[in-house]
């Protein structure tokens, strides 16, 4: 770790670089204007939610789950006013998370929601969710022997995978999951697609490791609600991205055209 004067000297340094750039071009190479672009996008969005008599009545009730008191009178007529502003402070943060929720929700429905089916069918292949038995071990030949005890000796997974495993699986007794097969390596989502709860795969090599795996248990996708919800957010990320590439490469357009002068250097305590 650097001593305080060498850290204070870098960082006096790293700050009069980022000072003879544009604002704009430090806060994009920081990630920072990407995320401005992105919540506001998501806030024009919000924005152009429309509830019917009907859906304004029943999300009171949604809004003010598990808070005291009465739930807010959501007004029908004036929904892009400041309403919530009106509500106790301690639960307006709470109000305003859900509200905005809704309104997201609202609208990727309206935007999406007829493709929905089709985006599940796609994907519900890797939504799948699987328990199985593993374990990772440093050599062929102690794989191999293990495996034989397993399926000839009726060994237990569990004691074994505590005893030789070298990743966590040594604390679950092997146990991972239940998890979706979109989170696992490709390489193990293609082992477990050849098993059935039960069985064992040989002895094979991913990564660093020498790994054996049984299945124990597969758990079919279905077109839950939150499911949906969360398949809805998947539809936009194309379209979201899409937009803040654009709109960020309008701004390096206009900006190049009409640069901004650079930020002055800040002044260091102590120097």
């Amino acid at each position: 770790m650097p001593s305080v004067p060498q850290l204070h000297h870098e960082l006096g340094r790293a700050l009069e670089a980022m000072a003879r750039l544009p604002l704009h071009d430090v806060l994009e190479q920081r990630g920072v204007l990407r995320a401005l672009a992105r919540e506001l996008a998501l806030e024009g969005l919000r924005q152009e939610a429309r509830f019917s008599s009907d859906e304004v009545g029943e999300m009171g009730a949604q809004l003010w789950a598990g808070l005291p008191g009465d739930a807010p009178n959501v007004p029908e007529t004036d929904l892009a006013g400041d309403w919530i502003g009106s509500l106790p402070e301690d639960v307006r943060g709470r109000v305003r998370q859900r509200w905005d929720h809704l309104r997201l929700q609202k609208v990727l429905e309206d935007r999406y929601g007829e493709r929905v089916e089709a985006h599940y069918l796609e994907r519900r292949a890797d939504l799948e969710q699987v328990v199985l038995r593993l374990m990772r071990l440093p050599q062929q030949g102690l794989a191999e022997e293990l495996y034989l005890r397993l399926i000839d000796d009726g060994a237990s997974f569990g004691a074994l995978a505590s005893r030789h495993s070298l990743g966590d699986e040594s604390v679950t007794r092997g146990i991972v999951g239940p998890i979706e097969l979109s989170q696992l390596h490709p390489t193990l989502r293609g082992v477990l697609a050849s098993l059935a709860p039960g069985d064992m795969h040989p002895p094979f090599v991913l990564e660093a490791s020498i790994l054996l795996v049984r299945l124990e248990h597969r758990r079919p996708a279905s077109l839950s609600e939150a499911l949906r919800h969360r398949l809805l957010e998947e539809l936009l990320q194309p379209d979201l991205e899409s937009w803040l590439d654009s709109a960020l490469a309008e701004l390096r357009r206009t900006h190049a055209a009409a640069p901004l002068p650079p930020a002055p250097v800040p002044a260091l305590a102590g120097a």
